[in-house]
């Protein structure tokens, strides 16, 4: 089968979140599988590339009444046959970061830049002879992949190619004003199920669900949550419209990156047979942060973006009591207690943090992203924390089950559907459930995991144990992507 993923983003070439491991995992599991796979991203200006790569010079886009050209770029994905073309346009090379500015402001013209990547899926599918069965576009920068398709297959082509569409976080929904229409040469009916009104806007999300032959998201207990109303971003009775067509697939994980067996950025291994190094690890994280060295000291990890959604508000404030005291505060009241926190993000949650680290001793804040360092905080955490909001699937709390560094995580999306509660099954228990979004829950919960690991350090080895033996490897899961693909391109 033919396939051609659309994407802002693709390790190890452009990332930003989570988006950019899936779509270069599902594409290598898919291409050891047998499939011809291939990715299309944009070449942005921090991609340095062979020009000797370029197997397109000009590459011509139609946009609405005017015609853009483009370089096409190729390369292959590491440890894969699939082969990735990149799209060369000043729109993407002559800009500094993905989306925005060194990653600030969103850049207005947006809808354009990747209104022309969608477009180019298809000028480059017929430049090639290449016409895929099925396009699999993620996330609103690829949403308006399907909107074309069916523009296309008006025109009778591409009468054989189905969409697939996979939403990784219905907080960004790509909503521009429908003026910006225009220029990009698509119909308001191409995008919009609802007649247009003054006010409206173009919502590049919600174009992506409606075209797309399937949808999905990334993991089943997220695809429940936002079909609930207050929960989708207003997306919710589209959602529910689409019916046994939308499904949640969980994200799987690549183990050959993160095994604590054979992790290649940590000084010493470890298993779940033998946890000696791991002890020894926990003492290297204590030290390159700044912490007191102890095995006595109960150590808290956090790896990720600082934003709201991650539950940093609440981590930071309490805005019903406690004289708005923070669950960060109110943990490491706790003598016995660490926590380090790897990421960047707002910049009111940094500075908020920032002034905590120099308040608590037992906090310490590394405000850059060190891959070496998100491993170590792995392999060296006694419990890894997640409090979101929500989140559709989550990868960290997934690495952390694989390192022994038991998760407490809200009980939410796919952190919900990977980790499973002591509190509530013994028998099963891999983690902890934060039950409810606010700094009180938060604060109980890591409590009553301190309590028990004060008291029964046996039931924390046997969880510890437990969660290290469970596994989502990506074989399981491009499985469900590859019979999702047979189904839409056998059903007539």
């Amino acid at each position: 089968m033919k396939i051609l993923m659309a994407s802002s983003e693709c390790v190890p070439y452009a990332k930003s979140g989570g988006l950019a491991d899936v779509v270069a995992a599902l594409s290598r599991q898919l291409d050891a599988f047998g499939h011809d796979v291939r990715i299309l991203l944009p070449k942005y200006s921090f991609l340095h590339l062979n020009a000797h790569n370029n197997v397109i010079d000009k590459l011509n886009v139609l946009m609405g009444f005017k015609e853009e050209k483009l370089v096409i770029t190729e390369n292959i994905l590491p440890e894969s046959k699939v082969t990735v073309y990149f799209a060369g346009h000043p729109l993407f090379t002559e800009r500094s970061g993905i989306y925005g500015e060194d990653g600030s402001h969103a850049y207005r013209d947006n809808y354009y830049r990747f209104a022309l990547l969608s477009a180019a899926a298809f000028s480059l599918s017929e430049k090639l002879d290449w016409i895929p069965d099925i396009i699999h576009a993620h996330d609103w920068p690829a949403g308006l992949v399907s909107s074309y398709l069916n523009e296309y297959k008006k025109r009778g082509s591409f009468q054989n190619t189905e969409s697939v569409f996979t939403i990784h976080n219905t907080g960004y929904l790509g909503n521009f004003s429908k003026h910006d229409l225009h220029p990009i040469g698509l119909p308001w009916d191409s995008v919009s199920n609802i007649k247009a009104h003054y006010k409206d806007e173009i919502n590049f999300l919600r174009s992506g669900i409606l075209n797309s032959r399937a949808v999905t998201t990334v993991s089943p207990s997220y695809a429940e949550e936002i079909k609930i109303a207050g929960f989708g971003h207003g997306l919710e009775e589209l959602l529910v419209s689409k019916k046994g067509s939308f499904k949640g697939i969980l994200n799987g994980v690549d183990y050959t990156e993160w095994d604590p067996e054979n992790d290649s950025l940590l000084d010493i291994n470890f298993s779940e047979k033998n946890l000696t190094n791991k002890w020894k690890l926990k003492e290297e994280l204590q030290k390159k942060s700044g912490l007191t060295k102890g095995s006595g000291i109960a150590l808290i990890g956090m790896v990720g973006r600082l934003v709201d959604q991650k539950g940093f508000r609440e981590l930071c404030w309490n805005t019903t009591n406690n004289n708005g005291i923070g669950a960060i505060e109110q943990i490491c009241s706790n003598s016995d207690v660490q926590i380090v926190i790897l990421g960047t993000g707002e910049k009111w949650i940094e500075d908020e943090l920032l002034r905590l680290d120099r308040k608590l001793p037992n906090l310490k804040l590394i405000l850059e992203f060190d891959n070496s360092l998100a491993h170590l905080i792995e392999a060296g955490s006694d419990f890894f924390l997640m409090p979101s909001k929500y989140e559709p699937c989550g990868l960290n709390q997934i690495y952390s089950l694989k390192y022994g560094s038991i998760p407490i995580v809200r009980a939410t999306g796919g952190l919900k559907d990977t980790v499973n509660n002591f509190f509530q099954d013994k028998e099963n228990g891999t983690g902890f459930h934060i039950p409810e979004m606010s700094s009180e829950s938060i604060v109980k919960t890591v409590n009553h995991v301190l309590d028990l690991w004060r008291r029964n350090g046996k039931s924390i080895d046997i969880i510890r144990q437990r969660g290290m033996t469970m596994e989502f490897p990506w074989s399981r899961y491009a499985k469900e992507y590859e019979k999702l693909y047979m189904r839409i391109t056998t059903d007539i």
